[in-house]
């Protein structure tokens, strides 16, 4: 059985929101051919590979499906000549779907102007508008299989990952990223410096993840006294995602900015605490995995002007519900 699924475009973050959704998929048809296809790039082709190596059989990037009248009437010379399956298409814009279904096939589905173009409807009426993206890609499971997924699964990690620590007071383990992908997402690092003086003083192991945007914070983390796992004599142990999505999965919580990072944690199953600023929380944030800040809500609007001692309250009632679980 040969499988289309169709992505406009992925980064890091919308690609591991997928993760779960094509690891689920390759369960449910074990003997399938999963093809992957974006009108643009996808992270699955290099960074997040390992995640999905062995589920998706072939990906194709730059395959010509534009949201263009023109392009409906334009011979399309990566995909046409393939017969599939089952076509999945993962969004909504109607001129990419019907540049979609003009691909040989025997079944498509597609949510896209109500399930009109699509040979699957939506018989247990589920949610495909205004829902969490992931929830979003599993009600597409359900409707495929006929039997409705109740529980979002974590990403299931390769099992040859090796850490650079073995630590076993995961539950005294806190993690704190600094990062994000643009500065304005970032809260102070000093604010964060200062709330990891305090966890350590009060008993917690405290590792700070950098990124390679954040080697400059490297050497302050270290004179500190904190633990930066993802590095080693001044460089980054490995470039694989699945190492840090595996040191992750020995930390109890992490402390954020709305981050790619962030992502990795609440896909391994490790709830996080995610501060706010110019995106919105509720899109960007894993349901039952992610306690967000607003600062909209505390009356601010520039997120560096965050201050410390309304962090530290919120972040004292994160911890209790980390404990007690």
């Amino acid at each position: 059985m040969n499988i289309l699924v169709y992505s406009f475009n992925d980064k890091i973050g919308d690609g591991l929101q997928k993760v779960t959704f094509l690891q689920t998929l390759k369960n449910i048809y074990p003997e399938s051919k999963i093809y992957y296809t974006t009108t643009h790039t996808t992270t699955f082709k290099d960074k997040l590979n390992p995640l999905v190596k062995d589920t998706i059989f072939e990906i194709i990037e730059n395959n010509g499906i534009q949201s263009s009248i023109s392009n409906l009437f334009r011979k399309n010379t990566k995909l046409e000549n393939q017969y599939f399956d089952l076509i999945i298409d993962l969004q909504k814009v109607v001129l990419r779907t019907l540049s979609l279904k003009k691909i040989p096939h025997k079944y498509f589905f597609s949510s896209c102007a109500n399930f009109f173009f699509s040979d699957i409807k939506n018989k247990y009426n589920l949610k495909f508008k205004d829902v969490y993206i992931e929830q979003f890609y599993f009600n597409i499971l359900s409707t495929l299989q006929k039997k409705v997924i109740k529980e979002i699964p974590n990403i299931i990690l390769p099992k040859n990952i090796k850490f650079s620590f073995n630590n076993e007071e995961i539950n005294k383990n806190i993690a704190i990223s600094p990062g994000a992908g643009n500065k304005i997402r970032q809260w102070d690092f000093e604010k964060y410096l200062m709330i990891a003086h305090k966890l350590q003083k009060n008993g917690y192991n405290i590792f700070f993840f950098l990124g390679p945007d954040e080697k400059d914070l490297l050497n302050i983390c270290l004179k500190n006294g904190f633990n930066c796992p993802e590095w080693k004599n001044g460089e980054l142990i490995s470039n694989d995602i699945t190492f840090t999505m595996g040191l992750a999965k020995q930390m109890s919580c992490l402390l954020c900015n709305d981050s790619g990072t962030a992502w990795m944690f609440e896909f391994v199953g490790v709830k996080t605490l995610k501060i706010f600023g110019v995106t919105n929380e509720k899109k960007f944030s894993r349901p039952g995995f992610s306690k967000t800040i607003q600062i909209k809500d505390y009356g601010f609007k520039n997120l560096k002007d965050f201050p410390l001692n309304i962090y530290e309250n919120i972040l004292q009632e994160f911890l209790k519900s980390i404990d007690a679980n």
